[in-house]
């Protein structure tokens, strides 16, 4: 696992979007094109709010896009959550040489937008993972 650190910027998000919605935050990244927050398990809906209100009101805030996934300490929920709009279908972990990974089947007309362009939902889903598990490999299937 990861060492997670937390910047200037990340705590200032993480204290607003506390403020904003009263969930607690397990981590927050932010990355060029938004800032992802973890949110502790059970607080998802309070994070996102009625009809996504809090996440539009930070995301006004803060002038950035903005995701919020529900942390698990189980990898397999924590890949599936972090898919959850993609209509995961299944998750599979398996050791390959000593390395773990995690292997999530989402629905077919999903697949491409799971992945990302370039490959970029994979590479934060393995960011996330690396951070909070010992998964350090992840594909869409």
């Amino acid at each position: 696992m990861e060492e997670i650190k937390f910047t200037e910027k990340t705590i200032r998000y993480t204290t607003l979007f506390e403020d904003i919605t009263g969930a607690k935050v397990k981590d927050c990244i932010d990355i060029p094109e938004k800032v992802i927050f973890l949110v502790k398990e059970g607080n998802i809906e309070k994070a996102i709010g009625k009809r996504g209100k809090n996440v539009t009101q930070m995301s006004d805030k803060i002038s950035r896009n903005i995701h919020v996934i529900e942390y698990s300490d189980d990898p397999e929920k924590l890949l599936s959550n972090i898919f959850y709009s993609y209509g995961v279908k299944k998750i599979d972990i398996v050791d390959k040489n000593g390395v773990k990974h995690g292997t999530v089947e989402v629905k077919p007309e999903n697949k491409a937008r799971a992945i990302g362009k370039k490959g970029r939902n994979l590479s934060i889903a393995r960011m996330i993972m690396m951070r909070h598990s010992d998964i350090s490999s992840v594909s869409v299937a």
